[in-house]
């Protein structure tokens, strides 16, 4: 759960609304986080300002600024928290820096150590790729925006993806499928990563009925399948269009959204014995394994629309399988 705070700590009724939303979510035991934008057009000492950052103030004062910026997040943390996240935005605009980064990094660190912060603090993202360029920067983890991040183990990341087609709710907007929803979450599950699925709420506060029941929709998918979603780490089979693959303890979980026109889809060999294979959305699937690769083969009638989800029992850990992509 996000909330934007952007207002000044003297506004009594906005602190009204950010208790009851922090004290609703813990009453649901829902995790709190919020969402802070760096850049603040309407702030007089911030030194940018509308349109889209492109006008100049006449008196901007950075410092004041970010001591102001200091004691939002301060009271963010102090009234509200604990938080689980503290998700930064707007980094990319001239006046912020790293140094300036770097300090606030270290302050949320110093109020909270065992926050989350994400890698817009600092300056050093790839653009909508989200991944940091170098380990002198700041942040806990990367944030690809909408798109799915490559495959990583080794840096944490969180996919950030709209319902719909933008991040502002806006009337007859195009919802994502059903299809989609689901099989995005595989891909970035598959990749290691996490996803943040933003549905933005209408101007009464309320989200939007069709969003509403989509979330239902992924929410009673992972009722049936979320044990290969949960808990779990992306691969061995790297994702790809042919699907993803999770795994955890002694177990692989397969996700086929993309079957071969003809004969059956083909991963590379592991270093460990398959045992056992269910296939959990119907059917029978057919795994084999050789030494040069392993065949899944299962009737078109068979095969789920949305995607065919195979358990795959190994003999030994499934995640000390070195991740292999998947070439077909």
């Amino acid at each position: 759960m996000t909330c934007a705070m952007r207002d000044r700590p003297s506004d009594a009724v906005h602190l009204t609304w950010q208790r009851e939303l922090s004290d609703a979510c813990r009453k649901q035991n829902v995790m709190f986080c919020t969402y802070y934008s760096i850049c603040d057009w309407y702030q007089p000492d911030y030194p940018l300002g509308s349109p889209g950052g492109r006008a100049h103030k006449p008196h901007p004062n950075m410092p004041r600024y970010v001591e102001y910026l200091h004691n939002q997040t301060r009271e963010l943390i102090q009234k509200y928290g604990p938080l689980g996240i503290m998700w930064f935005d707007g980094e990319w605009e001239k006046p912020w820096t790293h140094a300036y980064g770097l300090g606030l990094y270290r302050h949320i660190r110093a109020l909270q150590p065992d926050i989350l912060i994400n890698n817009r603090v600092d300056k050093g993202r790839r653009g909508m790729e989200g991944s940091t360029a170098s380990n002198r920067f700041v942040g806990d983890y990367d944030t690809p925006e909408q798109r799915v991040g490559g495959f990583s183990r080794q840096r944490p990341w969180e996919s950030c993806i709209t319902i719909c087609r933008q991040w502002a709710w806006k009337p007859n907007d195009r919802l994502k499928t059903r299809k989609e929803c689901i099989q995005t979450l595989l891909q970035v599950a598959g990749g290691d990563g996490n996803l943040l699925l933003n549905v933005g709420p209408m101007p009464d506060g309320r989200i939007e009925p069709r969003q509403v029941q989509r979330l239902v929709e992924i929410g009673a998918w992972l009722d049936k399948f979320g044990a290969g979603v949960h808990g779990t780490r992306g691969g061995p089979f790297k994702p790809g269009p042919w699907g993803a693959s999770t795994c955890k303890n002694n177990t692989i979980y397969l996700y086929i959204m993309d079957w071969p026109a003809a004969g059956p889809v083909l991963l590379p060999s592991i270093n460990q014995k398959i045992v056992a294979v269910k296939t959990l959305t119907g059917g029978n699937a057919t795994v084999r394994q050789t030494d040069q690769h392993i065949t899944v083969s299962m009737p078109v009638a068979q095969r789920d629309k949305l995607v065919t989800v195979i358990r795959v029992s190994v003999g030994g850990a499934a995640f000390q399988i070195t991740p292999v992509p998947v070439t077909q």
